[in-house]
């Protein structure tokens, strides 16, 4: 028995076929492209997702060498916020908005105004930000009165694969809370927001939990076997936090790759008074992710690499010289540094910093820098920086009630054990690595054989189907030295930022000379 679960991202579609054990059997990926007509905008073509979808099934089944007839269900996860309005055929009016098109700035301010962020947050569980799906439609109201007036869904990305498959329009909790227009606590539409609005909930799909058989294949354009159960996915983030098995009080989900994503299982939505952290529906029926993202992490190692890196470096040792992965290199070079990276500390809001100290003109600060420091101390430093930065996050949800276990590390980062060891450290909480690192496609698998009947539940299939590659436990003595380095870096970040350092400095960057 076998599964195909579709992993839909901003650069592609990968597919994959699982067996009901969780190994992966085959995959394939297929590109597609984003269009920005004006700078603010961030578009793709709907009809290009399709196709794309359509030759990496095909190509997945013909590489796995399997029967279609014993792929028993497909499932999605994908890319969350990014928003299509169709007609009654299920074909796209115009292009796809991503969650990074800008456009909508009016609106945001108008939603702002209309209806303020405690309204929002208190029912979202989201704060009025432009990423999300509300303003984008609002846009479109305002913009493209007649693309508003003919559309008759506007779907999410799985949605609209659901509809291709299908025929249905149906959307899953996870996804749709990211809307900001769902009642979180209610699991509804929220009748408030769209009558404040002047929005209509009839061109929205019908929401349904995750996991949930909603029919057989209807299209004759993949090479699926028509008997395919079609099971409701959820976002890439809910998706991966199942695949690494987040289902229950006390797990915590890291994914490090250009940026740093926390998801926290709760039993019951859980709002912060401070709109610091977002709450949403979870891939788990009944259970909702308390969610943190930290806008500047890994890139911070990529930025490193790509401006400062360098592959021929006297520094690299014999050992280093064949390895190809430059993230290999950087990594071993760091396990050479000392714990404190040899007295040198980095704050990297390269970008801006969020959660605990969300401030956009927050700038990266590498503090202790001497001539005795070298390129290892520099790549610990990261590694400890980015570790700093994910327990500021989880430091909230413990202020909100939540007690972390166990953290769940998925995403690029988690491949190296002496960054997986050190975020242990850190954070003084057990880090675990599943064996299958592509969480967010097993967490659709995983939707894919609840759905199918395969399991008595999606918490037990994930129980199941997760499978825990290596465990980093904290060592006492190097979380007392973190502890005091820690403490450290908060002094140093609110000394520059209570002085308005960072406004001033930002105010004189743009001085002309």
């Amino acid at each position: 028995m076998f599964v195909i679960a579709l992993d839909l991202r901003n650069i592609g579609c990968h597919a994959y076929i699982f067996d009901n054990t969780g190994s992966i059997i085959a995959h394939d990926f297929q590109e597609w492209n984003s269009y920005c007509p004006i700078p603010t905008y961030l578009e793709q073509d709907p009809n290009e997702w399709w196709k794309s979808i359509k030759i990496a099934i095909n190509s997945t089944i013909k590489k796995s060498g399997i029967d279609c007839t014993e792929i028993v269900s497909i499932s999605v996860a994908n890319q969350r916020e990014t928003i299509v309005p169709v007609d009654k055929n299920g074909f796209s009016l115009c292009n796809a908005f991503l969650s990074g098109d800008r456009r909508a700035n009016k609106e945001v301010e108008y939603i702002k105004e209309k209806l303020g962020s405690d309204k929002i947050y208190n029912t979202t569980g989201l704060k009025i930000d432009i990423h999300f799906s509300l303003p984008k439609i609002l846009w479109l109201k305002n913009n493209k009165p007649e693309i508003y007036r003919n559309t008759y869904k506007f779907l999410l990305m799985s949605d609209f694969v659901i509809n291709k498959l299908t025929g249905k329009y149906i959307t899953d909790f996870s996804n749709v809370s990211r809307t900001m227009l769902f009642d979180i606590k209610n699991l509804r539409y929220s009748d408030d927001i769209a009558d404040e609005l002047e929005l209509d909930l009839d061109k929205m799909p019908q929401p349904v939990e995750s996991g949930v058989d909603i029919g057989e294949i209807i299209t004759d354009e993949t090479s699926l076997d028509k008997k395919t159960l079609v099971v409701t996915g959820a976002g890439d983030q809910q998706a991966a936090a199942l695949g690494v098995g987040v289902r229950c009080p006390g797990d915590i989900k890291s994914t490090t790759g250009k940026k740093s994503f926390l998801l926290a299982y709760l039993s019951e939505p859980i709002f912060d008074s401070k709109k610091r952290v977002l709450c949403s529906c979870h891939a788990i029926p009944g259970a909702w992710i308390q969610e943190a993202i930290i806008p500047t992490t890994g890139s911070v190692l990529r930025w490193f690499r790509d401006e400062l890196g360098t592959h021929k470096n006297q520094e690299l040792d014999d050992e280093y010289e064949d390895q190809e992965d430059p993230y290999d290199i950087m990594t071993g070079l760091a396990e050479k540094s000392t714990i404190g990276a040899n007295g040198l500390l980095l704050i990297p809001n390269l970008q801006e910093s969020g959660g605990l100290y969300r401030n956009h003109l927050s700038k990266g600060l590498l503090f202790g820098l001497t001539l005795v420091h070298k390129r290892k101390d520099l790549y610990r430093a990261i590694l400890e920086g980015v570790a700093f930065e994910i327990r500021k996050n989880i430091e909230i949800f413990k202020e909100i009630g939540i007690d972390p276990i166990q953290l769940k590390l998925t995403g690029g980062a988690s491949k190296s054990d002496l960054w997986n060891q050190i975020t242990a450290d850190i954070i003084n909480t057990t880090c675990t690595r599943n064996i299958i690192e592509e969480s967010a496609p097993l967490g659709a698998a995983i939707l894919a054989v609840s759905g199918a009947g395969v399991f008595q539940n999606i918490a037990k299939a994930a129980e199941s189907l997760c499978k825990i590659d290596k465990k980093y436990i904290p060592d006492e003595k190097n979380n007392n030295y973190y502890n005091k380095l820690y403490d450290f870096s908060l002094d140093l970040y609110n000394s520059i930022n209570n002085k308005d350092l960072y406004k001033k400095f930002d105010e004189i960057s743009k001085l002309k000379k």
